[in-house]
This record gives C-alpha cells, structure tokens and sequence, in this order.
C-alpha cells in the first residue's frame, strides 16, 4: 500500500504540475474554474483512492460502488467547471464591451 501512496502522491502532484502550465495559458483560467479543477482533482484521487484501498481489502463490491456514485460525482464536478467557463467565454465573445470597465 505505500507503493500505491507514493504513485497518488505523484499523481496528484502531476495533475496539478499539467493543469498550472498547460491549461492556464497567460492566467486566462477563471478563479472559479481553478476552484472547479482543484475540486475535481481532488475527488478524482479519492475516487482512486476509495477503487485501490477496496480492491486491497478484497471488497470488489464496494469498489464498483465507489467507482459508480465517486466517479458519477467526478464527471459531474468536470461537467460543471467546463459548463461554466464555456458561458462566460461565449458571454464575453458575444460582447467586447464587457471586459472593460468603462464604456466609451
């Protein structure tokens, strides 16, 4: 199990390394999609976490459960993040006026 720990760890860590330099192009990435990505990052590694921690303990059962209601959660948390920054990219597209403050 501290095998596994360890790759988590270096999982986490390389999720979190991909999304900083190669989605967040010049600081475009929102502060509600970083909470967004954070928030499914994380649920993701306790979803592995939940999968390998049951499939160790010899509970099959409840590893095709954790990965059914954990990963429907994640797929939802990852809907809702891409959900939210597709509308307000097509909210400030539509109107150039909006990104800035004064209007002339």
């Amino acid at each position: 199990m501290t095998i596994f720990w360890i790759f988590l760890g270096a999982l986490i860590a390389s999720s979190v390394w991909f999304l900083y330099f190669k989605l967040d192009v010049a600081g475009k990435m929102s502060i509600a999609r970083w909470v967004g990505t954070a928030i499914s990052v994380l649920w993701g590694s306790f979803t592995i976490a939940w999968i390998v921690s049951s499939l160790a303990e010899g509970e099959s059962q409840a590893a095709g459960m954790g990965l059914l209601i954990f990963g429907a959660i994640l797929f939802g948390l990852i809907f809702l993040t891409i959900r939210f920054d597709v509308t307000k990219l097509k909210s400030f597209k539509s109107d150039p006026d909006k990104t800035t403050s004064v209007r002339s």
